[in-house]
């Protein structure tokens, strides 16, 4: 079988498709009898790379040439991306898409229309790069009803935060180090921010749980303000700290966050590092299943994209249909319980405990345990970990607190995830 596929966008992933197809083009019909023709590229930039294909820069040249069966959108972004997109399903072609933030913020549009096109739409390289993600929930684990997916989803931060548990450094010589390497872009805020693993928790969710998810929804909160010193108390408290993308069902709520938690050494999770990925699917017949590998990058993510048109030619005449049934439902920082670990820095002298304690008292929250570390300093470390307490409750502990003239700038609240939502 002949597929021909048109690629709209030569960067890094577009050039790496093309690289995979020029070495494994043999390889991939060896094993499944479909020969992979890539017969135009479109790039609105000059492309200095040295190809043996047509190149245009209108995508219309794509889209509009009937000999082609697939077009592939690496371009990112919203626009002219939306647009490309349904015009090839409207045209009748299959469309594969790396396009994350796309079908995060307007996948329900883009859903819709391929649901009426006679092509499929496929984006496995939009969530784990060179991980099976969205195949493992379509296939593997059809027969399941999905009760968590637990993530995480982001190459730069992993790198950035093994670096700091590692090797003791710094946030920001983590980030440049991360920069240096190629894992991280001159401008890191989507990364560093949580917006890119964000969008992939809200896909993963639509399709774990069947439901709209609005992005406006999702508690998002980055990287930046993680200390070396926070690290290493977690690392003393037998936890590792990860940004983590939670997605669970409670009582028909949907409890979907990306952020800073704290995870025991024990889980699997945990020993993710570097600039690997992992995604935790919870199967009411599997039980945990756990995806792990790179989740980024030219050569993984284009091999997604490749294992994606290698699925609509096995499929031709069948689709993958997204099935929308509703609009999420959302669980709200009054019904969220966790545990938290709280570090804020203190003048050193009597009355200052049980002014904080005192604080936490008056929302109900009951204090685990407190650590106060010596150091020879006008302010000195306050350690305090928590009880399950409501996510609302905290937050606004940690105003009050701050509000204290012995407290030295900022408090430092991250979650301590027990995995199985009772908080105990």
């Amino acid at each position: 079988m002949n597929i021909r596929c048109g690629l709209i966008g030569f960067g890094t992933v577009g050039s790496g498709v093309y690289t995979l197809l020029q070495k494994h083009k043999d390889d991939i019909f060896k094993k499944t009898g479909i020969t992979i023709e890539l017969s135009k590229i479109c790039d609105v930039r000059t492309i200095t790379h040295n190809v043996t294909v047509p190149v245009t820069n209108r995508w219309e040249d794509i889209v509009q040439d009937d000999s082609i069966d697939v077009v592939i959108e690496l371009i990112g972004g919203i626009e002219p991306a939306k647009t490309i997109i349904i015009s090839a399903l409207k045209a009748g072609k299959s469309v594969v898409t790396a396009n994350k933030k796309l079908l995060a913020e307007s996948g329900d549009e883009i859903f819709a229309a391929s649901q009426h096109a006679k092509g499929a739409l496929a984006f496995e390289a939009a969530i784990g790069g060179g991980i099976p993600c969205v195949a493992a929930l379509r296939n593997g684990l059809v027969g399941n009803a999905i009760q968590s997916v637990v993530g995480i989803l982001n190459g730069t931060t992993n790198y950035i935060l093994t670096r700091m548990a590692q090797d003791g450094m710094s946030f920001e010589q983590a980030l440049k180090l991360a920069q240096e390497k190629g894992y991280a872009e001159a401008d890191p805020t989507f990364d560093i921010e949580g917006f890119d693993a964000a969008h992939k928790i809200a896909l993963l969710s639509m399709l774990a749980y069947n439901v709209r998810v609005s992005m406006q929804n999702i508690y998002i909160e980055g990287i930046t303000k993680i200390t070396s010193l926070d690290i290493k108390y977690a690392h003393e408290m037998g936890y590792a700290i990860k940004l983590l993308g939670v997605s669970r069902l409670v009582s028909d709520k949907l409890d979907i966050r990306l952020q800073p938690v704290m995870i025991p050494f024990t889980h699997p999770l945990a020993s993710v590092r570097n600039e690997f990925n992992a995604v935790m699917y919870n199967g009411d017949m599997t039980g945990p299943v756990t995806l792990y590998g790179k989740g980024a990058g030219s050569l993984p993510t284009a091999s997604a994209v490749v294992s994606d048109i290698v699925a609509i030619a096995q499929k031709k005449g069948v689709k993958d249909i997204v099935y929308i049934a509703k609009d999420a439902q959302y669980l709200s920082p009054e019904a969220r319980m966790l545990r938290y670990y709280v570090r804020l820095h203190t003048e050193d002298r009597a009355g200052i405990l049980s002014k904080i304690s005192g604080v936490f008292a008056s929302y109900n929250i009951s204090i685990a345990s407190v650590i106060q570390k010596e150091v020879n300093a006008p302010y000195v470390p306050l350690v305090i970990t928590t009880h399950a307490a409501k996510e609302s409750s905290m937050h606004n502990a940690k105003k009050d607190i701050e509000q204290f003239n012995f407290v030295n700038g900022q408090v430092m609240v991250i979650p301590i995830e027990d995995f199985n939502n009772t908080g105990e």
